[in-house]
């Protein structure tokens, strides 16, 4: 996700959960947000349909209070952090390949789709073989933070 949706989605979390419609948004049996369901927060050229989170995180951002970009880069220069939001998603995107997933498989996570023929037109993952691929490696990381 782009940091502009990844604060509008933390924020629907907490909006929704607030209102009890939580399931709305995110399918606990699957472990998925599901982006496409709000179109005018979501959807642009390059979609971003379906996110991957385990259920405690929701929880945890559930219980949080809203936030803007402005609060997360003021957050880190008080810690001494130099605010590189992108890196994240780069950091993020090496550390999922180094611990399971192809790179095809990051991309989709990521919602980027390569204009490959095959990719686009036969290659056709296993979801919930992706999905526990992916929530191994996520457990990895919160550890390794």
């Amino acid at each position: 996700m782009r940091k502009g949706e990844a604060i509008n989605s933390f924020n629907l979390i907490i909006n929704l959960a607030k209102q009890n419609n939580l399931p709305m948004y995110y399918d606990k049996e699957r472990s998925i947000l599901e982006h496409f369901k709000f179109k005018d927060m979501f959807l642009r050229e390059k979609e971003c349909l379906r996110n991957i989170i385990t259920e405690a995180m929701t929880l945890e951002i559930a219980g949080s209070n809203p936030i803007t970009y402005e609060m997360i880069r003021r957050r880190l220069l008080r810690h001494g952090l130099r605010c590189r939001m992108t890196e994240l998603r780069d950091y993020f995107a090496t550390f999922m390949v180094r611990h399971g997933l192809i790179r095809e498989e990051v991309d989709l996570l990521q919602g980027c789709i390569p204009p490959n023929i095959f990719i686009r037109h036969y290659w056709s993952p296993s979801f919930k073989e992706l999905r526990d691929r992916a929530l191994n490696a996520i457990s990895l990381l919160e550890q390794s933070l």
